[in-house]
């Protein structure tokens, strides 16, 4: 093998590896090792006649490993309160609308369409369906993210800026436990609330206000490309250089 064909190769092992632990985001942060502090909040997954709409309102700064990746989808995780996993049995919301987009300056609004700048993108739209055990009810703290994050049916090309995430859904078919079921949250009264992040939430699917609420933990999910798509890149590459060589 020629000298510059090992070379190629040597790259392209670089990129694909730097590709393949391309690194999940945990937003807030400061809370990627750590449990925030809030008693939990329920929003995102609230139960059988509890429809409820959520926005996440994150700063730029929380967000530049991500610059120029999609984002492919999003997980949270159980409070430290928690005492079993979530759900107890099957939780299907009939409608989950997720979409994305430009948040402006903070601090965030409490009407929801101030809270971005242009139109937002659908990422995802029609039922959704959580596994019984999921989301894990104990260890930690922090609790560990579920184990089958929620998925976009378009990933999120994120270029930069402040960015907010709305939550749309018909709440599912099981009952909550009322004392168990809520996700971690960082506090209204944390010092980087209405700094680096911010959250609304309102009762009902198509509300237009909402109300302050603590943050819910998130951890946004970069696409990788499929290896099929790196082998592509990887031979082309090759093929490439020795061209040149010749």
């Amino acid at each position: 093998m020629s000298r510059a064909i090992r070379c190629a190769v040597a790259v392209v092992l670089f990129v694909c590896a730097s590709v393949a632990t391309a690194q999940n985001v945990v937003v807030p942060n400061v809370y990627t090792n750590a449990p925030a502090s809030a008693a939990g909040l329920n929003t995102f997954i609230r139960d059988t006649g509890n429809p409820r709409t959520g926005q996440l309102m994150i700063n730029a700064n929380q967000l530049t490993s991500l610059v120029g990746q999609s984002i492919q989808g999003i997980n949270f995780r159980m409070w430290t309160g928690s005492t079993t996993a979530f759900p107890a049995t099957a939780a299907t919301w009939a409608d989950y609308e997720i979409r994305l987009g430009q948040a402006p300056a903070f601090p965030m609004s409490t009407t929801l369409a101030n809270n971005f700048v242009g139109t937002p993108t659908l990422v995802r739209d029609g039922a959704l369906t959580v596994n019984p055990g999921n989301f894990p009810g104990t260890g930690g703290p922090p609790r560990a993210f579920g184990t089958v994050p929620i998925l976009f049916d378009t990933p999120f090309v994120y270029t930069g800026g402040n960015l907010t995430i709305e939550v749309r859904h018909t709440g599912s078919n099981i009952v909550n436990n009322s004392l168990n079921d809520f996700l971690e949250a960082a506090a209204l009264t944390d010092p980087g609330n209405n700094v680096n992040f911010a959250s609304m939430t309102a009762t009902g699917n198509t509300a237009t206000t909402g109300a302050a609420n603590t943050f819910t933990t998130v951890q946004l999910i970069p696409a990788i490309p499929e290896p099929a798509s790196l082998g592509l890149l990887g031979v082309a590459s090759v093929a490439l250089l020795a061209r040149r060589r010749k």
